[in-house]
């Protein structure tokens, strides 16, 4: 790790400036983890530290450096690497609603994964950074505080700068390390899921398959909580019904191996997507655990579902996200 400039230490844990790839950095650092943003780069989490398990969760960038892509570009063309914010859509498609922003385009992953945030260089205890939305007119803030050693909260407020009524869909993007060993675990009472992309593999759009065991179009049994080697060259994307929300998803280990859960208030995000990445298009295998605001993927989609964020005119709307990290049977 570079040179660390320690700012002011809080109670629990300690921000400080550093760097990633050779990009400016700030760092919240506890005794057991150590979270790394990027502001520069869409505040892109580049790491999520295991100091107890040294284990890196997030995928690290592939070529040596963060991949900078212009406004608007294909989410794809940058490095696949760490977690990023989607809003306030995730697939490419037009603002939906009638209106003055109807038919503005929305890009892909929408479009504060690519634009700067900026930041308070004088932070002590948290990591505030905020971005302006260029497509649609609103402010997004997240703030990154230690709630203790293994758990850090991710508050997020949006505030609709605009005269009229917007809708919006967030959703997280984290990236995870997987390989084999890796499980997908989520609450007992997950008993099935909705299958969202077209692939070879899975049934159509829409079909609800068994989870965690699914049947393959061809008949055959799938363990889709599991993450198989990029060399499959495969990918899925499912939801949780949405009328079956959980509140917290996790990535395990091993039975004794770490842990990483994320937990979130299921009434001002509702929805949970998981992604799995087989080499299509990460070239590591990947586990995506995507807590959400819309169901699903394209706000146009989510609009038509009623199922998406309404910001009223000035009105500061507000959710979070807990990330704890943790050994042995998972808490």
């Amino acid at each position: 790790m570079p040179h660390d400039e320690p700012m002011m230490p809080s109670s629990i844990g300690r921000v400080y400036a550093t760097e990633w790839y050779g990009q400016s950095a700030l760092a919240l650092e506890t005794a057991a983890l150590r979270l790394i943003t990027v502001p520069e780069f869409g505040a892109k989490i580049v790491s999520v530290f295991d100091r107890q398990a040294e284990r890196e969760w997030l995928q690290p960038p592939k070529d040596g450096y963060l991949q900078s892509v212009a406004y608007g570009a294909s989410f794809v063309d940058q490095d696949m690497s760490g977690w990023d914010e989607m809003f306030p859509t995730i697939d490419r498609c037009q603002y939906p609603v009638a209106g003055a922003y109807q038919g503005a385009e929305l890009p892909d992953h929408g479009e504060v994964w690519a634009l700067p945030w900026g930041h308070d260089a004088n932070q002590t205890d948290v990591i505030q950074t905020h971005v302006q939305g260029r497509a649609l007119p609103y402010t997004l803030t997240r703030t990154i505080r230690a709630l203790h050693d293994a758990t850090i909260r991710l508050s997020y407020e949006v505030v609709n700068t605009s005269a009229e009524a917007l809708v919006a869909v967030w959703t997280a993007h984290p990236q995870f390390i997987a390989d084999a060993e890796t499980r997908i675990i989520l609450p007992d009472n997950v008993a099935e899921v909705v299958n969202v992309q077209s692939t070879h593999e899975l049934p159509k759009v829409g079909a609800r398959i068994d989870w965690p065991e699914a049947r393959t179009q061809s008949g055959e049994l799938l363990m889709i909580d599991r993450v198989r080697a990029a060399s499959e060259h495969k990918h899925r994307k499912v939801y949780l019904p949405p009328e079956q929300p959980a509140h917290w998803a996790a990535l395990r280990q091993s039975v004794d191996g770490p842990w990483l859960r994320l937990s979130w208030d299921a009434e001002s995000v509702p929805y949970l997507g998981i992604w799995v990445d087989e080499g299509s298009y990460n070239p590591a295998p990947t586990a995506a655990l995507e807590p959400s605001t819309g169901y699903y993927d394209t706000l146009a989609l989510a609009w038509q579902n009623e199922r998406v964020m309404h910001l009223l005119p000035g009105i500061t709307l507000s959710w979070s996200l807990d990330l704890t990290l943790g050994h042995g049977p998972l808490a």
